[in-house]
């Protein structure tokens, strides 16, 4: 008997190769956000090691002003931590626009995520009514068989009475 190919399998597959690219684009999206908090992390660190280099500005101000330094020394030291207080103003400044990122980051996993869960539904959808049809198809050669075979049975003992 010749084999009924599923009428609706381009449908089918289109639904898979987009559940496959909204997986895909899933995974872009986790790398991009993993990617985003490293350099947030990274960030983070600088504004911290400016810090400790203020810190130690500041000590070495405060031992100078006890020993006494010339006017110009201490000059250099506040214009030195001035410097050091704008870097840190900027890496702030830095931190911010990556925390940002970071949630841009964090919403584009979640549309893929959502567009995954869709298109897996989609997928879901045509694959239930694909196998609702083999369903059907077996039950129909069931009782295309069974029909032929109670003629055979009927006939056959027809021609034995």
């Amino acid at each position: 008997m010749k084999k009924t190919r599923y009428r609706l399998q381009p449908v089918l597959d289109a639904r898979e190769q987009a559940k496959k690219d909204a997986a895909q684009r899933l995974a872009d999206a986790r790398q991009a956000l993993t990617d985003a908090e490293a350099e947030l992390a990274r960030r983070l660190a600088a504004v911290d090691a400016c810090r400790q280099r203020q810190a130690e500005a500041d000590a070495k101000l405060f031992t100078a002003l006890q020993a006494g330094s010339a006017a110009h020394a201490l000059l250099a030291h506040r214009t030195f931590l001035a410097d050091l207080k704008e870097e840190e103003g900027r890496l702030r400044a830095a931190v911010e626009q990556q925390r940002a990122a970071v949630q841009r980051a964090e919403e584009a996993v979640e549309a893929a995520l959502q567009a995954l869960i869709e298109a897996s539904k989609e997928a879901q959808a045509i694959e239930k009514h694909r196998e609702n049809w083999r369903l059907a198809r077996k039950a129909d050669e069931e009782r295309r068989e069974s029909k032929d075979n109670d003629e055979f049975s009927a006939s056959r003992h027809g021609r034995q009475s």
